[in-house]
């Protein structure tokens, strides 16, 4: 059986994503997440048609 997540079930599992940023010595600010997303994390994004580019 399949459940659907709540919304605050979803802000919880993406809560300690973090987005490093970088300056580049031309000045440009390069963005990363500090980690890979989860299975989890990555499955909510497809689901709603985003991938983690969202975040850099």
């Amino acid at each position: 059986m399949y459940t659907k997540p709540t919304g605050q079930a979803i802000f919880q599992l993406f809560q300690y994503v973090n987005v490093v940023l970088f300056k580049l010595p031309d000045g440009r600010i390069q963005r990363s997440l500090d980690r890979s997303l989860t299975p989890d994390q990555r499955r909510i994004l497809q689901g709603l048609g985003l991938d983690e580019s969202i975040y850099v």
